[in-house]
């Protein structure tokens, strides 16, 4: 950083591009050199070289920025998808049932394609977050603009809301204490013996077999019994079950239970969102009344489409459900990791010593953190 710019400090929409000058993120489609001489060659005719081809497209890449504290902060162009992808498919599936159909199923293969794509070109990409974020932040969007100006009482309203705050929460904490998860192997070794220390190996030292159990081949460092080494992270995870995509961050030791809850909870927002959407645009029927509290459910969806307005709601309702199917198969598979006492990674290793524990002692020891 040079000293024009520690005296005097970016604001929130200015940055320092890709040649170290200052610049501003309305200017992103001015002053462009390349583009000047790329349109200067098409009014003449002429073919677009390659090198102003990629020039053109390292400078759009570097100027897709958003206004943060200190800075504007560079911005993938993958990224910039699930915020204009989802919106355009769910708004296109409201058209009529046959759209619903071609759409949701061109979702999920699309979704399916950016996983591979993304395992091999960019393993820590932001694209499932931000997906997961923008699906979230539209769905309360489209439920708090449409299904109370229906049929809703306050009172279901508030408990929507207060469910989906506490959801938030635990996926949050998820989120935050995976960092503490990644640090565990090196902040435990300080307090263990030498054999478990987290000391980094030199090239010299010999890795006899005793050690060999508790030392990380890529990271060349000691770590604790049960730690696994997570390739988009690029470190050592204390017990680690899986790198959770849709959080971008792993599922260890320290926030497990966070995510648990997190599902758990998630699972129950997103059906009593969805019941509460479609028991409003539907027609309705009783099934149970507990403690004077009416239980409903939709009985016939066949004119949803009728209405444009009302197609969104119905097609943000599917949407949360199938959210849900997948939250509830995530669900289901750490039930039955955890009632084996085993983690995803030391399942897909074959690493099965925890399942001759009883279920039981399983999930005390899971809840207590053992």
């Amino acid at each position: 950083m040079s000293d024009k710019t520690i005296q005097n400090p970016l604001c929130c929409c200015e940055y320092i591009d890709r040649d170290n000058e200052r610049n501003h993120i309305l200017g992103c489609c001015c002053n462009c050199v390349d583009l000047d001489q790329a349109a200067d060659r098409l009014f003449r005719c002429q073919s677009v070289t390659q090198s102003q081809k990629t020039n053109m497209l390292l400078t759009l890449q570097d100027r897709i920025r958003a206004p943060w504290f200190g800075g504007a902060k560079r911005v993938a162009t993958v990224d910039v998808i699930p915020i204009l992808v989802l919106p355009a498919m769910l708004y296109t599936a409201a058209i009529s049932l046959y759209c619903s159909v071609v759409i949701f199923l061109a979702m999920a293969a699309f979704l399916f394609y950016m996983y591979f794509h993304l395992r091999r070109t960019a393993p820590r990409s932001k694209f499932f977050f931000l997906w997961t974020i923008w699906s979230i932040l539209f769905l309360w969007i489209l439920f708090e603009s449409t299904v109370p100006m229906l049929e809703l009482l306050p009172e279901e309203n508030v408990a929507f809301l207060l469910l989906l705050s506490i959801s938030l929460f635990f996926l949050y904490k998820t989120k935050q204490f995976s960092q503490s998860c990644q640090a565990g192997a090196h902040s435990a070794a300080h307090d263990a013996t030498d054999e478990d220390s987290a000391a980094l190996l030199t090239h010299d030292e010999p890795e006899d077999a005793e050690l060999g159990s508790n030392v990380c081949q890529l990271c060349r460092k000691r770590v604790p019994q049960r730690t696994f080494h997570c390739t988009p992270c690029q470190t050592c995870v204390v017990r680690q079950d899986h790198h959770n995509v849709w959080l971008d961050c792993c599922i260890g030791a320290s926030n497990h239970r966070y995510y648990l809850l997190g599902c758990v909870l998630g699972l129950l927002t997103l059906l009593f969102g969805a019941n509460l959407s479609l028991t409003s645009i539907c027609h309705p029927f009783l099934i149970a009344n507990v403690l004077g509290v009416h239980v409903l459910m939709p009985d016939d969806c066949t004119d949803v489409y009728d209405q444009y307005d009302i197609a969104v709601c119905f097609v943000g309702s599917v949407y949360a459900l199938a959210m849900a199917t997948c939250m509830a198969l995530a669900l289901l598979q750490q039930i039955f990791f955890i009632s084996r006492g085993v983690t995803g990674t030391e399942w897909r290793r074959g690493e099965l010593s925890g399942q001759r524990r009883h279920c039981c002692t399983n999930w005390r020891n899971f809840l207590c953190g053992k």
